[in-house]
């Protein structure tokens, strides 16, 4: 018999050893045998059960090597302690592939990480791929492979359909396998990853990216393992056709650490992996509906390019509903072209040229509402439309269901989001069935619908181009912490324009002594420290100083409070500068997140950014053109692109600040943090006001 191979063994095993099999019905590991054959496995299964003859009505082995035949895939179930001396049995069997389902492992201290290396090891060893530990295992619902212990597999039929899933939860299976049933979604491959001590979410996602039976990949993710391996998967993936969705729960690790910077804390809340899943072009939903329904809105699609939305309903409630949560997002509801409108009188239907196209009662017929909707999905002035549906598609689909079924199979590239307001499970099953996207919800609706539009192909990776000399400033530098002065040189070296500056020394006595001739005044006098992050903290800014003996009262405040309220922070001296004003402040910031790498971050320049966390944040490097896009979503930079005839910001400048300031990502920098750039009105240019910036934090390439 020819050796399986990888995918074969994985997805569709000719041959399957159960090992740890039971043959009472009523425990746990009798269950992937009879989900098996419940649902038409056509294979070879081997039952391992040192104790029975039998298990189910076919012959029980001692252990697998005693089977004497090629054995495709084993689906391990023993406790803890018997795992190691199964793996051994399989590897001398020459098992291609082993699910461990028990746990015990990476995922509960470091012996149980002993342990799991030990298995990774042994596995290689023997020429063994594994799947877990911590694996609820594999579903193949084209194929009739039920090879798990999850026990939705109880339902006794089971919708095949072209979406695969990949799983770090292993109950999240069955509840996407549950809920989609409900809906009249099937699912092609389903596959529950647990430790991802060996095949891990990017390598199953290759194979996922070859299989014919595929259309687009779900992720369930909690964290990232593998940033690399997803990065280059997701690229493939873009470049096949085949969409990734990703659904995530949990935090960045970086939350996890009190950060030195605003931004560190910003970042906390997991919007660095967020950013990076953008970069590499997966589609990230918010809500498990959306999750679940969003896959015919995005397969054989490309990004788009607008952010308009049209929507026509049958209830103006339901219209109503919908618009509301749409309108939540940076999403234009546009009402109908003046040529839409024309067209529709031409065929007796008068519509109004209004954000929601309510057609009500009278348009509640197929020829009404279907007329409306081709129009819409025929228009150039809009990206995607949004049909509601009320009562009528509980009890009359023919009305305006059927309508939508024929109108998209008709135009399938105007991208369709239907909202059905009743429960109408009939319908929901009519319009999954013809491929069309349809929601529950009005949140889940429109949740999809932005993350449609968020859409972006993967970014491509800057190449390295920065100036000489950072690493040997980085270098120079004394401990892990620089001071402003010696943060700002590094900023300087990569093209950021930074304030001028003077150093008074740290002694009071010092300063007194000397002659402060020709400084700029008013003045901003702020202590100068490699251990002090937030200098406002410590009593160690002061502004306004208006002349040489203010100033010198100031250094004498600031040298007082600093040493009362960090006794023990080493002092540089006193920075100097000269008090500048501009139209607003920005803050840029910058961190080597543990997960996915270096982030470059930005939002409104002062001590409450990261209570409002109004911040874009992306995967540094980024070019010019990245920086722009940067700057159009934070929305507290509003009055800096002229609302309502606001003096105009140099917005091009930052967007140049911000591509010089991300370069941080070739060197070996932790955390780093210009608050604030002050961006001076259109023409005049930004400067950066103060510098933080603490290096070696990188111990492993991510």
């Amino acid at each position: 018999m020819t050796p399986a191979t990888l995918p074969d063994a994985l997805f569709s095993p000719r041959s399957i050893a159960l090992v740890g099999a039971s043959g009472d019905e009523n425990k746990h590991a009798s269950l992937p045998h009879q989900y098996l054959r419940r649902h038409g496995y056509r294979g070879d299964i081997f039952p391992i059960n040192a104790n029975r003859d039998s298990v189910f009505g076919e012959r029980a082995y001692k252990s697998v090597n005693q089977i004497g035949r090629p054995v495709d895939h084993a689906f391990i179930m023993l406790p803890t302690h018997g795992v190691v001396d199964a793996v051994t049995d399989c590897c001398r069997a020459g098992v291609r592939c082993a699910t461990i389902l028990s746990n015990g492992f990476a995922e509960s201290g470091a012996s149980g990480r002993d342990r799991q290396r030990e298995l990774v090891e042994m596995a290689r060893d023997g020429g063994m791929r594994l799947l877990g530990p911590n694996s609820l295992g594999v579903i193949n619902l084209p194929d009739h492979v039920a090879l798990s212990a999850n026990e939705i597999l109880s339902l006794p039929e089971l919708k095949a359909g072209r979406y695969s899933l990949i799983s770090q939860s292993g109950s999240l299976i069955g509840a996407v396998l549950s809920r989609g049933q409900e809906r009249g979604l099937g699912f092609a491959k389903m596959v529950s990853v647990g430790n991802e001590a060996d095949l891990g979410v990017s390598e199953i996602g290759e194979m996922l990216i070859d299989d014919p039976a595929t259309d687009a990949i779900l992720l369930f993710l909690e964290t990232v393992r593998d940033p690399s391996g997803l990065a280059s998967m997701a690229r493939r993936a873009f470049g096949a056709g085949k969409p990734i969705i990703a659904f995530r729960v949990g935090r960045s690790e970086v939350g996890e650490k009190l950060a030195a910077s605003h931004t560190g804390a910003i970042i906390g809340n997991g919007a660095a992996l967020d950013a990076f899943l953008r970069d590499i072009g997966v589609i990230r939903v918010e809500t498990l509906d959306a999750f679940l329904e969003i896959g015919p809105l995005v397969k054989g699609r490309r990004p788009p390019s607008g952010r308009r939305v049209s929507v026509m309903s049958t209830t103006g409630g339901g219209g109503t509903l919908v618009i509301d949560a749409i309108s939540r997002h940076d999403i234009e509801i546009v009402a109908p072209s003046e040529g839409v409108v024309r067209n529709l009188a031409e065929q007796g239907i008068a519509i109004s040229r209004t954000p929601l196209v309510d057609l009500t009662l009278a348009g509640t017929n197929p020829r009404t509402y279907g007329a409306v909707l081709r129009e819409l999905m025929a228009s150039q002035d809009c990206d995607l439309v949004v049909p509601v549906v009320g009562s009528s598609s509980q009890f009359r689909p023919d009305r305006a269901v059927f309508p939508i079924t024929s109108a998209v199979q008709h135009d399938p590239a105007k991208p369709v989001a239907v909202f059905l307001t009743p429960h109408a499970e009939a319908s929901l099953s009519l319009l999954s069935e013809a491929d069309v996207a349809a929601f529950r919800t009005p949140e889940s609706c429109a949740d999809a619908i932005r993350a449609y539009f968020d859409w972006r192909a993967p970014r491509q990776i800057l190449p390295a181009g920065v100036p000489n000399g950072i690493a040997e400033l980085l270098e120079a530098a004394q401990g892990a912490s620089l001071d402003a002065k010696a943060a700002g040189a590094v900023f300087a070296q990569l093209g950021v324009p930074m304030a001028s500056e003077r150093i008074l020394p740290a002694e009071i006595s010092a300063i007194e002594q000397m002659s402060l001739g020709g400084m700029t005044y008013p003045a901003v006098a702020k202590i100068l420290s490699q251990d002090i992050a937030h200098k406002t903290e410590v009593g160690g800014v002061i502004v306004g100083c208006a002349d040489e003996a203010a100033l010198k009262a100031a250094c004498r405040q600031i040298l007082a409070s600093v040493r009362k309220a960090a006794p023990d922070a080493r002092l540089s001296g006193v920075q100097v500068q000269p008090m500048l004003r501009g139209i607003g402040e920005a803050l840029l910031g910058y961190v080597f997140d543990p997960t996915v790498g270096p982030v470059v971050t930005l939002g409104v320049g002062g001590v409450l950014t990261e209570i409002y966390r109004d911040v874009s944040v992306r995967i540094a490097p980024v070019d010019v053109d990245e920086a722009r896009r940067m700057i159009a979503e934070v929305r507290g930079f509003a009055p800096l692109r002229g609302y309502r005839g606001m003096e105009l910001g140099d917005l091009e400048a930052l967007a140049g600040t911000i591509a010089a300031f991300s370069q941080l990502a070739f060197f070996d920098v932790e955390e780093a943090e210009i608050n604030p750039v002050l961006i001076g009105r259109q023409g005049d240019g930004v400067v950066a006001l103060d510098a933080l910036l603490i290096k070696g934090g990188r111990r492993d390439e991510v």
